[in-house]
């Protein structure tokens, strides 16, 4: 639905084109000659505001779809208006789940090149050991891996991942601290329960989806640390 050159810049686009898990050995060596610039591309298309708002208007969309459908089953409501909030809930979802699919999609692209092409010292004799920027100054390693979340935006993706897994709480929270008599939604258990619930799963998707690109591309990275290849015996 989302063109993906919309979600996905032009340089990172040509990037992404060349699959580097297929070389060989000896074409892997060669390609570590532009690794860097090829990593430098797909580290600033990861901080990409583009599709951070794309993704943000599939949440909103989806909650649209959510308000929908609480009117939908909203007790004492004339059937014209269920009918109209049932609409708006089929359209609301239905669009937000293609819009954040298509999201999704785009991310996990550029994350699959970067844990790729950020690996890729490792198709090499012993892990690419000695190879320039990757392994070869083992405590500038080990610092690189543990500041790797800080670099760039990638703070404030994991800080919009926190807030939409706090949102759905949050909001049932409010909802029930509210006096029953005080609240305009008292007497309409159905509707408050299909929006909690639907906020909680659509909030939760968000979050997974952007924590679990951060981790993968951290996870990949972190592979530098001579640490952590100490501690899990790989040398």
């Amino acid at each position: 639905m989302i063109p993906r050159r919309l979600l996905i810049g032009d340089d990172a686009r040509d990037v992404l084109a060349q699959d580097v898990t297929r070389l060989s050995a000896y074409d892997a060596q060669n390609a570590l000659a532009y690794r860097n610039r090829r990593l430098a591309t797909l580290s600033a298309e990861s901080d990409s505001f583009a599709r951070l708002a794309w993704g943000l208007l599939a949440w909103a969309v989806a909650v649209v779809g959510l308000l929908g459908a609480a009117a939908a089953v909203w007790a004492g409501l004339a059937v014209p208006v269920r009918v109209v909030g049932a609409v708006v809930a089929v359209a609301g979802l239905g669009v937000g789940v293609v819009l954040g699919r298509d999201v999704w999609l785009a991310g996990r692209a550029v994350v699959d090149g970067f844990v790729a092409w950020t690996l890729l010292p490792e198709r090499l004799a012993q892990g690419g050991a000695g190879v320039p920027d990757w392994r070869a100054e083992p405590v500038r390693d080990a610092v690189r891996a543990r500041v790797f979340v800080f670099e760039g935006w990638r703070t404030l993706r994991i800080v919009v991942a926190v807030a939409a897994f706090l949102v759905g709480p949050m909001v049932g929270d409010q909802l029930q601290r509210t006096p029953a008599e005080d609240a305009w939604w008292s007497g309409q258990p159905a509707a408050v329960a299909v929006f909690i619930v639907g906020l909680l799963a659509v909030s939760l998707t968000a979050t997974v989806v952007l924590m679990g690109g951060q981790w993968r591309a951290n996870r990949a990275h972190s592979q530098r640390d001579p640490i952590q290849r100490k501690l899990l015996g790989r040398g």
